[in-house]
């Protein structure tokens, strides 16, 4: 049995009275910018949002008449204005700036004499006409991968040629391509970029200069997944002084990937490695990925390394950087670390004895890290992911399963963190330009529907006109171990900015930081290797250098701050339509089958059910449901039958058979059985 590995992102109290309280009062509006310039993101009905890519400006609100041909992911220029009912921006597209799309996915039909290619992705469809000698092969009725050659224009249809045809929908190997295509991830590395990784394979081994602190003393260990193949961070932990002394190294990878090299740009062009449940699509090729650059066992290897003193009451007291060479000792999983440490097991001690005193002392460390940062304010989201559980004798989905967090996750997590912290105060210290991770506060009027949500949902909590990071945390203690959890939790998220990549150190609001970078992935972000030939500069005495020369810098990384952010995005919506794809192949076994399962989540075409069995969801939708008709309430986040007064809300039991599963939608749908707690 195998698990897919994909990097990483008590006490309840009772409620109140369910009434709900007074609408809190709307705040005040700033003026609306007159035009706003970002990247459209558009939903599958036809309306979309541009997205600002600077700091403190909300989002716009586009309506399907305002698009005016402009396609998602374009960079566009929006002529936009504040709603005078509640201040939200929206507007028209006025200007498309540069195409975010070159190859779309659409199906082939026949028009008189010629070929028309229809898009079947989010937004509109859009026609193209293919030329006969643009056809390669395909023919009417095919599914096919299409490279724009002219955009579409007011009501003149756009022209394309064939790049790929996908003959057999609805299999998983068609499918997986289709998501390729559709977000367009490079596959194969470029000869050029082949080429120089295998030279640094073939050269000499690497070998301790005076530039490197020698850290092969030191005996480090590596915490991952079971199925992890890069290995870029070791740690290693000792007691001292009533506190303790912390080693984070870091694969060095921007000893291999030089500034301009055909590695370098092929690098920058992914922007970072895109995790599938069955396989990765690597930043760097695997001769460094999973070779000279994985930290494996009892095996030299160059690193960047970040050194703190953590006192007694877990403030970083001291912090140093430098260069090293290393051996890790061990390769360890979280679960074996958790299962030795917290759980006792005597037979995983014995296997990982070498390292269990150390561990000891890191895990006492990590919790006291935790501590300092829970009690500043940091928002503990806990909300679980899917897990597939692959096959590896018979090929296939086993299961899917909540992805276990154990605190061999938190040891590992407070570690990264506290070494991304000190790595960017250095940087920001130093006056020099820096990518610092950056976490905006959330938008005042999210702030106030959430606030209502609360409400409605019978939680009576005053909130404050700003609310820092630690109210919100505050809240979800609150509402922790209660039904509608994992809702409140959805919401609030939702109700947050995203965090991006800039060289404005704006602070991280989400981790309640006034000062964070990444430093500690450069195999899997590329933002993290230019943060280590930042930090490289700075110890070289770069900082020292013309304030002209600072200016070009400054330039150079707010536009790799902003691409990078893209490509983030761009990975992100990939991985979750391959999870939605393999959890919709999943299911199509069960088709006709009956499971039991809860309400996780309502909208107005219907409610999701989480099943008991698997960690999936499935739509049940309100015009399959024909005894009744259905009333989405909004403010209190319920369903309500308009004759029978039956309610479904967050946390209702329900049986459900599993009706259809539409694997090029993603989608699975259930029809519902039975219900047990219905009723007003």
């Amino acid at each position: 049995m195998k698990k897919s590995k994909r990097p990483s992102r008590r006490h309840s109290q009772k409620r109140r009275a369910a009434k709900p309280n007074k609408t809190p009062a709307k705040s005040s509006r700033t003026t609306a910018p007159s035009t706003l310039e970002g990247i459209l993101k558009v939903h599958r009905e036809g309306y979309g949002f541009v997205l600002s890519e600077k700091p403190g400006i909300p989002d716009a609100f586009i309506p399907p008449r305002g698009m005016k041909g402009a396609m998602n992911g374009d960079r566009v220029i929006a002529l936009v204005h504040a709603n005078p009912r509640d201040g939200r921006l929206e507007g028209s597209i006025k200007e498309i700036l540069s195409r975010g799309r070159q190859v779309l996915v659409a199906r082939l039909w026949q028009e008189r004499n010629r070929t028309i290619a229809t898009t079947q992705e989010r937004g509109p469809s859009m026609d193209f006409i293919i030329p006969a000698d643009k056809l390669g092969g395909a023919v009417p009725g095919q599914s096919v991968g299409i490279r724009i050659l002219k955009y579409p224009e007011a009501e003149q249809r756009g022209e394309a040629e064939v790049i790929q045809i996908f003959p057999d929908r609805g299999t998983e190997k068609t499918e997986l391509d289709i998501v390729i295509l559709k977000h367009q991830l490079p596959l194969e590395f470029p000869k050029e970029a082949r080429e120089e990784a295998r030279k640094f394979q073939e050269g000499p081994a690497v070998s301790l200069d005076e530039a490197r602190v020698d850290l092969r003393h030191l005996p480090f260990v590596t915490i991952d997944g079971e199925t992890a193949r890069d290995f870029d961070d070791a740690v290693y932990v000792r007691p001292e002084r009533g506190g303790y002394r912390l080693w984070v190294s870091i694969a060095d990878v921007s000893h291999y990937v030089r500034p301009g090299s055909a590695l370098d740009r092929e690098a920058y062009l992914r922007g970072t490695s895109v995790y599938f449940p069955d396989y990765c699509i690597p930043m760097l090729p695997e001769e460094l990925s999973n070779d000279l650059c994985s930290l494996r066992p009892r095996e030299e290897r160059l690193a960047f390394t970040c050194e703190q003193f953590i006192d007694v009451e877990g403030h970083p007291a001291e912090a140093k950087f430098y260069k090293s060479l290393f051996r890790s000792q061990a390769r360890l999983t979280y679960k074996q670390v958790a299962r030795a440490l917290v759980d006792g097991n005597e037979e995983i001690k014995k296997q990982i004895q070498p390292s269990l005193e150390m561990l000891g002392h890191a895990l006492g460390m990590s919790r006291l890290l935790r501590k300092v940062r829970m009690d500043r304010g940091t928002i503990d989201f806990d909300l679980p992911e899917p897990e597939i559980v692959l096959n590896m004798e018979e090929g296939g989905i086993e299961n899917i399963v909540k992805a276990e967090r154990n605190e061999a996750h938190f040891m590992i997590e407070e570690f990264m963190i506290s070494a991304n912290e000190a790595v960017a105060r250095f940087i920001a210290q130093s006056k020099v330009p820096g990518i610092y991770r950056i976490h905006d506060q959330p938008d005042p009027e999210k702030v106030e529907n959430f606030h209502i949500l609360l409400n409605n949902l019978g939680y009576n909590i005053a909130f404050p006109k700003n609310p820092p990071p630690k109210f919100f945390s505050h809240v979800l203690h609150l509402v922790r171990g209660h039904p509608e959890e994992q809702l409140i939790q959805h919401i609030l998220l939702r109700s947050m900015k995203q965090a991006v990549y800039s060289v404005e150190n704006l602070g991280h609001y989400g981790l309640a930081s006034t000062c964070y970078t990444h430093f500690t992935s450069p195999i899997r972000r590329y933002p993290d290797l230019v943060v280590h030939r930042i930090l490289e500069k700075i110890l070289a005495g770069r900082s020292h250098e013309p304030k002209t020369v600072k200016q070009i810098e400054t330039s150079e990384v707010a536009e790799i701050a902003v691409h990078c952010s893209r490509r983030e995005r761009v990975a992100m919506e990939a991985e979750w339509e391959a999870v939605a794809l393999k959890t919709a192949l999943f299911m199509q076994r069960f088709v006709g089958k009956t499971f039991a399962g809860m309400v996780s989540r309502l909208t107005k075409f219907g409610f999701f059910v989480e099943l008991k069995d698997f960690f999936v969801e499935g739509l049940v939708r309100l015009e399959d449901l024909e005894e009744d008709f259905y009333i989405f309430d909004e403010k209190k986040h319920r369903l309500r039958g308009r004759r029978s007064g039956k309610i479904y809300k967050i946390g209702t039991e329900v049986t459900v058979t599993v009706a259809k599963v539409d694997i090029e939608e993603r989608q699975v749908l259930f029809s519902l059985s039975s219900a047990t707690n219905v009723t007003p």
